[in-house]
């Protein structure tokens, strides 16, 4: 497939169900390391101009997949069109549907969130298997006993939902000892599936704007959304300057 490099990451034309196939095959996988799964947004794009570690994380892992309109139009803006947005939220509820199902753990959340989402999951998922949950709120000091705790639940799944770049970086970092067969960085999406908040509604997602709901619905937000401004603003120019030039070879060829 041909990819798209939009500000240094880049990106492949993939569906939901695509990277559903591609999970698939790394469920197969029994080489003992942990698949690195990122749902990239342009809020993350950006962060990564300013975080050399976390860039070079993104250039390795084994899947991104866009979770944010504002990739979608940065694609079309350097001429390729990427199929469909592939959120954290669509993807999770996709996996802990599959049947037979993989074993997931939950890692995330205040202390709390993650054992709700794991009752409100079984209730609505009968047959889904959850072998573990531990909340995202450890120190440094305590990562390694929480990768050994996750290393004995014997997950196949690792539901990583800690904020990027943090769950990025903290996945990579273990990768070789975590034991699970794949992990997805997923943001909120444990305070989702735990009641806690509220996806956009229907309209909203269609529409492209879910970032607009969760800023009217959470203001602290805001110095994300200035990211959200300032990657527009830096893929806008670029296709400018991308034009400009453009321009000036296809005059030259003339000449």
């Amino acid at each position: 497939m041909v990819s798209l490099n939009i500000l240094g990451v880049e990106f492949y034309p993939i569906t939901l169900s695509g990277a559903l196939h591609t999970i698939d095959w790394m469920l197969s996988r029994t080489d003992g390391c942990t698949r690195l799964v990122v749902t990239a947004n342009p809020v993350m794009v950006m962060i990564a101009q300013r975080d050399p570690e976390f860039m070079e994380i993104l250039k390795k892992a084994h899947l991104i997949v866009p979770d944010g309109v504002g990739i979608l139009w940065a694609a079309r803006k350097r001429g390729l069109k990427l199929p469909e947005r592939v959120t954290g939220v669509d993807l999770a509820t996709s996996l802990l549907k599959l049947r037979p199902s993989p074993r997931f753990f939950f890692l995330g959340g205040q202390p709390g969130i993650a054992e709700s989402a794991r009752r409100n999951v079984e209730r609505d998922n009968p047959g889904v298997q959850i072998c573990g949950t531990h909340h995202g709120y450890f120190s440094g000091e305590e990562e390694e006993k929480v990768v050994g705790i996750i290393r004995e639940a014997r997950p196949d799944v690792l539901f990583v939902a800690m904020g990027s770049p943090r769950q990025e970086k903290f996945v990579w970092r273990n990768r070789k000892s975590l034991g699970a067969r794949v992990a997805l960085g997923l943001g909120g999406v444990l305070d989702v599936l735990a009641g806690k908040t509220k996806r956009a509604p229907e309209f909203f997602q269609k529409a492209g704007l879910e970032w607009l709901y969760r800023l009217v619905r959470e203001p602290r937000r805001i110095k994300n959304d200035i990211l959200l401004f300032e990657f527009a603003l830096r893929v806008y120019a670029e296709s400018l300057g991308r034009g400009k030039r453009q321009k000036e070879g296809d005059e030259a060829s003339a000449e």
